[in-house]
């Protein structure tokens, strides 16, 4: 029998572990058997997508491996429907999920998530801010091993500095409030594999933080560095004050699906107000034994209210933002509703066969 224990310090190797690890990296290199998905969110994204459908498919397919594009369209109210069709008739990688209105982005991003078949899935947003040239990159290191690769947004260009100082402050909040240690800057640009798309679609909470969800799965983890830049299509569409609320949003969702600081912040607020409240009653009743002629403190009173008052109502508030999500937790709504699919045959039930309905496709046509 092998002696199996050892002392500490002493390396130990284990030919059956290393054996299988060769296995798994084999697979991963193997560009017969091995698929890799690209999901890509859009909404309403009719400028760009013809010039995205041209730059990410070639940069597929210099990837060498088998590759599917999962399109999950959050209800576009533009020309985004019909563009999709025409890249479609003309492309079976390309698939298209779209949902019957708009769930959200993190929503949009787990939809295509969860419909995606690769062994290594990959999510790029469709405005390009995202250097797709970094997906190389992530395959590199999904080769040698590693489950979850993530882009890291060390710089942000071609954008406003107000924005980017918001935008960086609230990552940094998030990462802070959260239990559970988050990289700060980490982004939805990332490659995930089957393994951990398995379990991450049978988190069913409808608060989503998806990066922050996909990070708590654990399993071996890396993160790149790159440059953010700034939208390379439609940036006068994208309303200044629409991005400051949600990018609140954004942030309020994180802190509260991750954290329980909030709580414990205010606890805290309430011992040291407590604290505070004894030791000024003590003073008050010396002063009163030893000088009987004392101010009325009116105001010191007014004052000390109102700001018991504030700090209560605040605590009320973010308790009914727990209290709230466990509510809308309660209804277990599904997370998202699926209009229709095409190129899913996987899913019949929602799949549309679109050369019943296109009779030139899979034609040569630069999708318009």
């Amino acid at each position: 029998m092998t002696d199996i224990h050892t002392q500490a310090g002493i390396s130990i190797t284990s030919p059956g572990l290393q054996a299988f690890r060769n296995a798994r990296e084999r697979h991963r290199k193997d560009q017969q058997t091995a698929l890799i998905s690209l999901v890509m969110p859009v909404f309403n994204e009719q400028t760009g997508l013809p010039q995205v459908y041209s730059i990410v498919t070639e940069l597929m397919e210099s990837t060498g491996y088998p590759f599917e594009i999962v399109v999950s369209d959050n209800g576009s109210s533009d020309e985004t429907e019909a563009i999709m069709w025409n890249i479609l008739s003309q492309d079976d990688r390309w698939r298209y999920v779209r949902l019957s209105r708009n769930f959200g982005y993190q929503s949009n991003i787990s939809v295509g998530m969860a419909m995606a078949r690769g062994d290594a899935i990959i999510v790029i947003d469709s405005d390009l801010q995202d250097p797709p040239e970094m997906i190389h990159e992530f395959i590199k290191h999904w080769q040698q091993g590693y489950d979850i690769v993530y882009g890291v947004r060390m710089q942000r260009t071609e954008e406003p500095p107000l924005r980017i100082f918001l935008t960086m402050t609230a990552m940094r909040l998030i990462s802070w409030m959260s239990d559970y240690p988050l990289p700060p800057h980490s982004s939805d640009f990332r490659l995930i594999t089957r393994q951990v798309r398995d379990h991450f679609v049978n988190m069913n909470e409808g608060s989503r933080y998806v990066r922050g969800m996909i990070h708590w799965t654990g399993f071996r983890q890396i993160g790149l560095p790159y440059t953010r830049r700034g939208r390379q299509y439609d940036q006068d569409d994208r309303k200044w004050g629409a991005g400051i609320l949600s990018l609140t949003n954004f942030a309020l969702n994180a802190i509260f699906s991750f954290s329980l600081k909030p709580l414990r912040i205010f606890s805290i607020i309430g011992v040291v107000t407590l604290f505070i409240s004894v030791i000024m009653f003590i003073g008050y009743l010396i002063l009163f034994f030893v000088d009987r002629d004392l101010p009325p403190g009116f105001t010191t009173q007014l004052l000390v209210s109102l700001v018991q008052l504030g700090v209560l109502s605040s605590g009320i508030g973010v308790l009914g933002e727990y209290v709230g999500r466990i509510y809308m937790e309660t209804k277990q709504r599904p997370l998202w509703l699926v209009d229709y699919m095409v190129n899913m045959e996987q899913y019949p039930q929602y799949n549309v066969d679109i050369n019943e309905y296109v009779p030139d496709a899979n034609a040569e046509d630069t999708p318009q």
